[in-house]
């Protein structure tokens, strides 16, 4: 990794182009598709935590606050996760 990184910063000082690397569009859609489907789990099961937080609270004020907060930041977390993945899918789209 260190070698690639002196590599190009000796080329970008000798004023030579910067190698040009080129993901294959399929492969990369792959790993992209794999990625985002693990966040959706991780979501999924941060929902399923958070639902049994909010139901084990026994009433008490505090426990049922951070049991909501988990869900909101969930659900945000989740909101985000898709719009990256809408953009990316965009962008590989027009590639």
């Amino acid at each position: 990794m260190h070698v690639y990184l002196f590599g190009v910063l000796a080329q970008l000082l000798s004023g030579s182009e910067l190698p040009q690397v080129k993901a294959d569009q399929p492969t990369l859609t792959t790993i992209l598709t794999i990625v985002f489907t693990f966040i959706g789990g991780i979501a999924l099961l941060l929902f399923v935590i958070a639902g049994l937080r909010y139901v084990t609270a026994q009433g008490d004020p505090q426990k049922i606050a951070q049991a909501k907060n988990q869900l909101l930041y969930t659900a945000i977390g989740l909101v985000l996760a898709a719009s990256a993945a809408a953009i990316v899918n965009f962008v590989i789209g027009r590639a």
